[in-house]
């Protein structure tokens, strides 16, 4: 048994979620505070001054209930740290996409994402060190998808921010830099966006398409034959008609919409310079509807 392990069995279990809390916002400060340097001039360009705790309640209290949900859910580390990169990424793209000169991949979207991404994992890999088991993926098929699914958001992203996205952002008020990139897509560009969704594949293939840990393990249900009314009817279509990984599929995919509508609006709507719900909703929207269709795809692969 290991230091870390002997360490984490000795912390009650009860206590453990409100340490993972405390752990991932007291990291995410720290790591925060050591990367200004290189990042702090870029971020202060781009988000709302925010000098009262008001100013950051929304986004403690959403990464509150994310922290949460992990535990909760029972998600090993690696995992929880893919649904919060799933989560970040509508930050990704919109700060990538409309603030082209504040918003470098290196160092600031990479520095910022890796210090949310780490607050998430370290905490996660101290307090629950036995990572679930899990039937494993092999690495040719686990890589392929991921490029499949990177492919896929890459393209409906591309089409809805020029078709809907920008439109929806400036007629909801939103202080955008620059919208050359959504029209005018350079090689380079297209090069800089498939290697920022190349881990957002990977993350939505880990969460969605990979194997069942012990906790999230979809169960044989027992069929009951007296289904009455509409929820009824729902439900007998949902239980026979669907198999187990279809059903882990469709919840795991609505699970990280969820995450990111919660992403868009807590942590890009409520830091950014003209940020709203109203275009929150847009943002998130997009988001929303290209994971489904990134679901729907996983789904047709664990099927083929």
């Amino acid at each position: 048994m290991s230091l870390l392990t002997r360490a984490s069995d000795n912390i009650p279990t009860k206590l453990k979620p409100v340490l993972a809390v405390f752990l991932n916002l007291g990291l995410s400060t720290l790591l925060g505070y050591l990367a200004a340097p290189w990042i702090a001039s870029d971020l202060a360009a781009i988000d709302r001054p925010m000098k009262e705790f008001s100013d950051y309640s929304s986004l403690i209290a959403w990464r509150v209930v994310e922290v949460l949900g992990y535990w909760i859910g029972g998600w090993d580390a690696t995992q929880a740290a893919s649904l919060s990169a799933l989560s970040l990424a509508p930050g990704l793209h919109y700060f990538h996409t409309y603030h082209p000169s504040h918003a470098p991949l290196v160092p600031t979207l990479a520095t910022s994402t890796a210090i949310d991404i780490l607050s998430v994992y370290l905490p996660m890999r101290f307090l629950r060190p036995r990572a679930n088991k899990r039937d494993s993926t092999p690495d040719g098929t686990h890589m392929m998808t991921a490029l499949l699914t990177s492919v896929v958001y890459q393209l409906l992203l591309q089409v809805a921010t020029k078709k809907f996205l920008t439109s929806w952002l400036l007629e909801n008020g939103w202080v955008l830099e620059s919208v050359a990139g959504v029209h005018t897509v350079s090689e380079g560009l297209m090069l800089t966006r498939a290697i920022m969704m190349l881990p957002i594949g990977w993350a939505a293939t880990e969460v969605i398409f990979s194997s069942e840990t012990e906790k999230t393990k979809v169960k044989k249900e027992d069929i009951e034959e007296d289904f009455s009314g509409l929820f009824g009817v729902i439900l007998k279509l949902w239980m026979t008609k669907l198999s187990p990984r279809t059903r882990k599929v469709v919840k795991r995919t609505l699970l990280v919409a969820a995450y990111q509508t919660a992403g868009a609006s807590a942590g890009v709507a409520g830091t950014v310079k003209g940020g709203n719900i109203m275009g929150a909703t847009g943002l998130s929207g997009v988001w929303a509807a290209s994971t489904i269709v990134v679901g729907a795809v996983l789904g047709w692969v664990g099927r083929a």
